[in-house]
């Protein structure tokens, strides 16, 4: 396997700044809706726009659907609450409240797959610099300047 070059190496500031470039599209293979985009768009705010492989695309675009469901599940969960009464007159725990516990760790489950939570891969604060490092790149690259002509 090939060593990776360090983030603040010129080869790997060039790649970053061209994939910084570059719009991130959910993969077609885990279709999403319009409501599920504001979530992805937050998802992929983790990582710098050049670290994100196709699989772990897939994995935001999971999280993404999953965390929408979630959040319409809870809206209709406060509005019915947690408990419901059925025909013959008893109260019970509604069982919507099951969904959104499952779907809950079903959200856990994917973040710590996609190394959200402590950036599996590596060290948190090492994989912190690299995307600060990334992001910083990004941000100040002079392909985003309207100087340079560039392929269409």
């Amino acid at each position: 396997m090939a060593r990776q070059s360090p983030t603040n190496s010129t080869s790997s500031a060039v790649k970053i700044m061209a994939a910084a470039n570059q719009p991130i599209h959910p993969p077609s293979n885990v279709p999403l809706n319009d409501d599920d985009l504001s979530f992805f768009a937050n998802v992929l705010e983790e990582f710098a726009r050049s670290q994100w492989t196709g699989h772990q695309l897939e994995i935001a675009a999971m999280m993404a659907r999953t965390m929408c469901d979630l959040n319409k599940e809870q809206q209709s969960l406060r509005v019915e609450g947690y408990m419901i009464e059925r025909q013959n007159g008893c109260l019970v725990e509604n069982p919507r409240l099951r969904a959104v516990k499952s779907l809950t760790g079903d959200l856990l489950a994917l973040r710590r797959s996609l190394g959200v939570n402590a950036r599996a891969r590596d060290e948190a604060h090492v994989a912190d610099k690299k995307t600060g490092l990334a992001k910083s790149i990004e941000k100040n690259s002079p392909l985003n300047d309207t100087l340079l002509a560039r392929p269409s």
